[in-house]
């Protein structure tokens, strides 16, 4: 085989796009992966690294552009490492992210009676009011810097404002930027920044203050370091969607696992006979059951639970029966629930998730105990990334038979 820096270099036509945002042209019918570069460019790239079923390409000249490639907007975009996407059009982008998560998913399971819904998506530009920012003096220009990480780096990129977070959150940065350069030290430092509907949390938030979101009418209050869906707009759609694939009557009992502070929870309560919410946090238990008091909902009760662990002997769990199931894991999955939950005999279960490998070997699980996919969806939660949350409809079949998967590609 001839050694890839030997390699003289090669014009490619992309045709695709991995999950992780490189662009596939292919050489012989074997896939070149190259960086930067999206389908419809017609380039320059060389060979970087060879391997039995793929290469990788170093990406040197654009020879033609796609019709989908646009300029970045952020001027940090070459350098930093929070956007991956930004020289694609935010339709090519959503189309793509969809097209690998349907092709992966119909490769793998069956797929056969699943319906596929528009992609879920809002604005695109100041959309995350949850960040995470670095504050340390730079080891090679000992420069005390405030942003994200380099791209493949452990160096900061300093930051004045990102055009990916909210308003308030950029203000709150330029506002307490000088003082917090000033504190910097050699010792890398992680601030969490959270703007909640009462304010910005993580620097000098209001003494004996309680951040909260308001959804559905509902107040809910959160950790101002836990876990929130950083996309206001989307979470609010995904939140009603789930609620409509539920399809949720007053009669109903219904089953939210690794529920949170309650953010499918009580949306679900205001609608059925009762909701029981689990998770493995005792702090988010905590804040749900307040949560469900303060929005006088009776009908919610929530537990502490080791999702990954035997949970049959539970009183929420043991001869229990509950007519619809939420699921809303974090990238492991559920697998070891998903094993067990045919015993409750929910007709719909519902399943948003932010790995689409994690869901698709749950979903395998679960037509293995009967259950048949009958809808899926593409959330576009996080913009310019290629990071995505997905959603799924299962619906429980008289057949407990499972048909070999279906393979192809829907579009939409």
């Amino acid at each position: 085989m001839k050694n890839p820096s030997t390699h003289s270099p090669t014009s490619l036509t992309v045709e695709g796009l991995t999950h992780d945002g490189r662009g596939v042209a292919k050489i012989d019918g074997k896939a070149v992966f190259v960086d930067q570069a999206i389908p419809g460019d017609r380039i320059e790239a060389r060979i970087t690294r060879q391997h039995s079923k793929y290469d990788e390409a170093t990406l040197l000249e654009i020879i033609t552009p796609s019709k989908d490639r646009v300029e970045p907007f952020c001027p940090h975009y070459q350098t930093c490492g929070g956007c991956q996407l930004q020289h694609m059009s935010v339709a090519a982008q959503q189309f793509w992210k969809t097209e690998n998560f349907l092709t992966r998913l119909t490769q793998s399971v069956n797929s056969e009676n699943c319906t596929i819904c528009e992609p879920i998506s809002a604005s695109d530009r100041g959309y995350r009011r949850r960040a995470r920012l670095g504050l340390a003096i730079g080891k090679k220009d000992k420069v005390a810097k405030l942003g994200f990480r380099q791209k493949e780096s452990n160096e900061l990129v300093d930051i004045e404002s990102c055009p990916i977070l909210s308003a308030p959150l950029n203000q709150a940065i330029q506002k307490h930027r000088p003082i917090l350069l000033e504190q910097a030290s050699r010792n890398y430092k992680e601030l969490t920044l959270v703007e909640a509907d009462n304010g910005v949390f993580g620097l000098n938030e209001p003494s004996g203050s309680q951040p909260f979101y308001k959804l559905n009418g509902l107040k809910l209050n959160f950790p101002q370091d836990g876990f929130i869906q950083v996309n206001r707009q989307v979470n609010v759609q995904m939140v009603e969607q789930a609620l409509d694939w539920l399809e949720l009557q007053p009669e109903h009992r219904v089953l939210d696992l690794f529920c949170g502070v309650g953010n499918f929870t009580l949306p679900i309560a205001q609608h059925v006979h009762q909701v029981t919410g689990i998770e493995g946090v005792a702090e988010l238990v905590e804040y749900a059951s307040d949560n469900a008091d303060q929005n006088d909902l009776k009908n919610a009760n929530f537990h502490k639970a080791d999702l990954f662990d035997d949970f049959r002997s539970k009183p929420w769990f043991k001869k229990q029966r509950y007519q619809r199931i939420l699921l809303d894991p974090g990238r492991q999955g559920a697998f070891e629930v998903c094993k067990q939950l045919s015993h409750l005999k929910a007709e719909i279960i519902v399943y948003v998730s932010c790995n689409a490998a994690t869901l698709i070997r749950d979903i395998q699980e679960l037509q293995a105990q009967g259950y048949q996919l009958s809808r899926a969806c593409m959330i576009d939660m996080f913009p310019h990334t290629t990071h995505t949350e997905v959603m799924v409809q299962l619906r429980k079949s008289k057949k407990t038979k499972t048909r070999k998967p279906k393979r192809g590609i829907f579009k939409f």
